[in-house]
């Protein structure tokens, strides 16, 4: 028993290592333009990551002005939304006046007239005969 215990015991904790160590492993940046560590011409390092740093400026240029694009088309897509509901809204009211037909009026029921709990067991105990 106590060697089934310590298997049981042992491979949990390795299990929870693993875990742990799956966490914190960042993810790289992948970059298509990545230097070779085994590259020791230290002017084409140096132009490389130059080149590497460039194409990061214009890929940011590009995602900033399709976020801008994006953000003006879902605008212009509510905008269109609001439009339609308010023409056929128009279009709904002049087919109820035509066929006559009116919003019903929703009757609420008064506070008084709805038992509580209360009252509800107040009624129990007194429907109750006495023994």
């Amino acid at each position: 028993m106590n060697f089934i215990i310590r298997i049981i015991l042992a491979s949990s904790f390795l299990l929870l290592f693993s875990l742990l160590s799956a966490g914190e492993k960042s993810v790289k940046k992948d970059h298509f333009l990545s230097i070779s560590s085994n590259n020791k011409n230290m002017k084409l390092r140096a132009e490389l990551e130059n080149l590497r740093l460039d194409f990061d400026v214009e890929r940011q240029k590009i995602q900033e002005y399709y976020a801008k694009e994006i953000e003006k088309i879902k605008k212009e897509k509510q905008l269109e939304i609001r439009a339609i509901k308010q023409q056929f809204g128009k279009k709904r009211e002049a087919l109820e006046k035509k066929y006559g037909e009116e919003q019903k009026e929703i009757q609420l029921i008064p506070d008084n007239t709805i038992p509580t709990v209360k009252q509800n067991r107040v009624k129990k105990k007194s429907s109750q005969s006495p023994k």
